[in-house]
């Protein structure tokens, strides 16, 4: 069954530069250790010892090295990308419950660090609903973006793009 996400995100557009600036330390689902085990072919509970900060045995939270995701390599490239986590896969997007509603909508950290982000309405690609649909399914709805960061978010690029002309 498909779940009626809607998008709010407030003519702010994103396209990723691939710099690994936003490679810190991701949550995790059980199927993300899963996938990640079988991609290193190694054993789940090595992985969870090796590579995660903590695990309930549902979720988890990777590792960091110098303060970047363990499996960032020194060129910003991510060694495990064919089985990246379910919320890197969704990220800058959050999915967050506004007005009752489901919204894919902007993660507060990135609207204040991503240098991808520009001003333009430019729609995500399906794929970041149906990554919305799992990070709900296996991590739930994030926390909320407060209004606020948008405005923040629209000044600074309104701001570099008069810089840039």
């Amino acid at each position: 069954m498909k779940i009626d996400i809607k998008k709010d995100l407030k003519n702010i557009a994103w396209h990723c530069r691939m710099c690994g600036g936003c490679c810190d330390s991701p949550s995790v689902s059980k199927k993300d250790v899963a996938n990640i085990a079988g991609f290193l072919k190694i054993p789940f509970d090595e992985v969870v010892k090796k590579y995660l900060v903590n695990f309930d045995g549902m979720t988890g939270r990777l590792k960091t090295s110098k303060e970047k995701c363990i499996f960032l390599d020194e060129n910003n490239k991510c060694k495990i990308y064919r089985v990246r986590p379910i919320i890197c896969r969704l990220r800058p997007y959050s999915v967050q419950i506004k007005d009752k509603n489901l919204v894919l909508t902007y993660d507060g950290w990135f609207l204040e660090n991503c240098k991808g982000l520009f001003m333009g309405d430019l729609d995500p690609d399906e794929e970041y609903y149906k990554h919305a649909e799992t990070v709900l399914k296996y991590l739930g709805e994030e926390e909320n973006t407060p209004e606020e960061f948008f405005e923040k978010a629209k000044k600074r690029l309104k701001k570099s793009k008069k810089i840039e002309k």
